[in-house]
């Protein structure tokens, strides 16, 4: 059965315009642990998520860092732009529409690797300095909390910045817990990003757009910063067909539902399909 299940979230070619940036719940209704030295593959790790999903069955095995790591997995998934967190709730009473999510979650490895040298110190003595990378895997399977239909079977990997140097194993393995909260918050971003379009061109320079208004705000999570994509819409064959032309920044939220934009990159594009009247849309990329 795994075998079948998506790797992720649908995402519509265009939201309704009324609903494009709607926002889901989300919940974490099972954190289970494999046993104290024993690495799960993820295809194992996903049947055992998917079991629990299906069967409401749980069990947790006792880890050292068992409240980090659900924590660090509750702050990936509290720090998407569409979806928001509801601490505690093993179900949702109002269910109205398809998209709100259930996550079970398999750890699947949690270790930290020492790496050592020698050297000779001030003083002509050999000295061992040891310092650890951290590893914490996991995966996670997302039920339709309407439908009860598993919609993606995720899997993540966090690991210590390969550029620091982390004296105790404990510090490697919080560093590797903050890479995994943020590729699971990048990962459900870019299933549901939010979207806009670009009510008109601002600043021109020769024959490049240099800036843009766009119709997202601060009521739709807009914020100072924002990098997204600007596509070009054409519809094939009765489908909607999108192809990135330039890039953004929003540089200045200027209301609930207008942003001063910074073009990043694709100025001439853009400019030239504001001007020929195509259309246009914008999607987070981050």
């Amino acid at each position: 059965m795994a075998a079948i299940l998506c790797c992720s979230l649908t995402v519509s070619a265009q939201d309704n315009q009324a609903d494009r940036n709607k926002v889901y719940s989300i919940v974490l209704n099972n954190v289970e642990y494999t046993h104290s030295g024993e690495k799960m593959s993820a295809g194992e790790a996903i049947g055992k998520a998917l079991a629990a999903v299906l069967t409401g069955q749980s069990s947790v095995q006792v880890s050292d860092y068992e409240a980090d790591v659900k924590n660090a997995i509750i702050k990936g998934l509290s720090g998407a732009h569409r979806f928001r967190f509801n601490d505690g709730l093993k179900q949702i009473d109002d269910i109205k529409d398809e998209g709100n999510l259930a996550v079970n979650a398999v750890i699947t490895n949690i270790q930290s690797k020492s790496s050592s040298y020698t050297y000779k110190d001030s003083k002509d003595k050999k000295q061992v300095s040891t310092t650890y990378t951290g590893v914490v895997e996991v995966s996670l399977t997302l039920k339709d909390m309407k439908t009860g239909r598993v919609v993606a079977t995720p899997s993540f990997s966090g690991q210590s910045s390969s550029g620091a140097s982390y004296s105790t194993p404990d510090k490697s393995i919080r560093d590797a817990l903050n890479s995994m909260s943020d590729k699971i918050t990048s990962w459900l971003n870019k299933a549901k990003p939010l979207q806009a379009n670009i009510l008109e061109g601002a600043t021109v320079k020769k024959d490049k757009q240099k800036e843009v208004y766009i119709d997202l705000g601060s009521r739709e999570g807009a914020y100072k910063g924002l990098h997204m994509g600007v596509f070009s819409v054409k519809t094939i064959a009765g489908k909607e067909a999108r192809q990135q032309i330039g890039k953004l920044k929003i540089e200045e939220v200027e209301g609930d539902d207008i942003s001063l934009c910074k073009i990043q990159s694709g100025g001439k594009d853009i400019k030239a399909a504001i001007d020929n009247g195509q259309q246009l849309c914008v999607i987070s990329t981050e």
